[in-house]
C-alpha cells in the first residue's frame, strides 16, 4: 500500500516543477526583447551651410544618429522634427534647429 501512496505524491509535484522550470526559461528571452546590446551610433558632424536647413539636410543629421526609417516630418520655422524607427526597430523622434543643425533633442523608445 506504500507503493500506491508514492506515486500520486511524484506526480503531483512534477507537474509545478515543469511549470517553474518552464516560466524560469522562459524569463531571459523576455529581458532580451527590450534590451540593447550596445550604443546607438554618434553622428557625424557634418559642414552646415548657411540659412535655414533643407529637408534633405536635416534627415542626413538623423540617419546619422541612427534614423532608419522616416514616419513623420514637421517644420516649425526654427526647428525640424524627424520621427521615424531607428536600426532596432525602436521608434525615435528627433529636433534638429534649422539655422545651425544642432541637434536639440533625441526621444527614443524603452520598449
Amino acid at each position: 500500500m506504500p507503493q500506491i501512496l508514492k506515486k500520486p505524491v511524484f506526480l503531483k509535484a512534477l507537474l509545478p516543477l515543469a511549470l517553474a522550470g518552464a516560466i524560469g526559461a522562459a524569463a531571459p528571452a523576455v529581458a532580451a526583447d527590450v534590451y540593447v546590446g550596445g550604443r546607438a551610433p554618434r553622428a557625424v558632424v557634418a559642414p552646415v551651410p548657411a540659412g535655414p536647413l533643407t529637408l534633405e539636410q536635416a534627415l542626413g543629421i538623423a540617419y546619422g544618429i541612427g534614423v532608419v526609417t522616416v514616419q513623420n516630418t514637421h517644420f516649425d520655422g526654427n526647428e525640424w522634427e524627424i520621427e521615424g524607427r531607428d536600426t532596432y526597430g525602436k521608434w525615435i523622434e528627433v529636433d534638429i534647429d534649422a539655422r545651425t543643425g544642432e541637434i536639440r533633442n533625441v526621444d527614443r523608445s524603452i520598449i
